[in-house]
Order: C-alpha cells, then sequence, then structure tokens
C-alpha cells in the first residue's frame, strides 16, 4: 500500500514536472522569437541609417534640456563680494 502510494506521487509529480516544462518552454520560445525578430529588425534598420555614401554628412541634432530645479533641490547661499 505504501509503495503504490509512493509511485502514484512520484507519476503524478514527474507529470505535472514534464507538462510545466513544456508549457513553459513553448511560451518563453514564442516571447523569445517574437524578441529577436524585433532585435534583428533594429539591427538592420541601424544598419541601413548607418550607411553612409561618400562626401555624404549627416548630422543629429538633440534637443538642450531645460534645466528646472525646485525649492527642495539644494541650498540657497547668500553670499557677500569682499573686496
Amino acid at each position: 500500500m505504501f509503495f503504490k502510494v509512493l509511485i502514484i506521487i512520484l507519476g503524478v509529480y514527474l507529470l505535472g514536472k514534464l507538462v510545466i516544462r513544456s508549457v513553459v518552454s513553448w511560451f518563453l520560445g514564442d516571447t523569445a522569437n517574437k524578441m529577436n525578430d524585433r532585435l534583428k529588425r533594429q539591427q538592420e534598420e541601424l544598419a541601413r541609417l548607418k550607411k553612409k555614401k561618400d562626401g555624404h554628412v549627416t548630422i543629429h541634432y538633440q534637443p538642450k534640456s531645460e534645466k528646472n530645479f525646485g525649492k527642495d533641490d539644494g541650498d540657497y547661499v547668500d553670499f557677500e563680494e569682499v573686496k
């Protein structure tokens, strides 16, 4: 009786492990394929943008960032100029 219960528990454990492993690998495999395709498209786009012709100049501008300071961002130190 003890061995029969032990074998059933072991069988259920191994079957559950197999099912969970196959479901997780199927789900992650699909997700990994999507991520791989997205990365490949990004790399192709980057390679296309970096391909330059002789004498061709490309300038990419970055907008200046506005520096906004709040009241709690630092201490104000009052000073007097000494001559």
